[in-house]
């Protein structure tokens, strides 16, 4: 899952809706993106990941402010990560 994840991060040109299922059934949508904290999350096994409800909240945020805000993120622990589903593409 971990190679799985990174890799996400690798496609930085697109963005992808994605479908995360977890150990507790419970199925996140958004998207996975790094922000200053990336290393020491990831050494942890941690991932910030955008849920779909929260994107335009942190892309308005950017626009207007030029920073990401983490307040829009929510962190997924890797090993609680069960399935990586890329749902459909986004072009933003």
């Amino acid at each position: 899952m971990i190679k799985l994840i990174e890799d996400t991060y690798s496609t930085a040109v697109q963005s992808f809706v994605t479908r995360v299922i977890c150990k507790d059934d419970i199925a996140h949508y958004g998207y996975f993106n790094s922000f200053e904290d990336y290393s020491e999350l990831k050494e942890k096994n941690q991932y910030r990941f955008i849920p779909r409800n929260n994107f335009h909240a942190y892309k308005d945020e950017y626009v207007k402010r030029g920073r990401h805000n983490v307040s829009h993120s929510i962190i997924l622990t890797g090993e609680d990560v069960v399935d990586i589903q890329f749902v459909l593409p986004l072009h933003i």
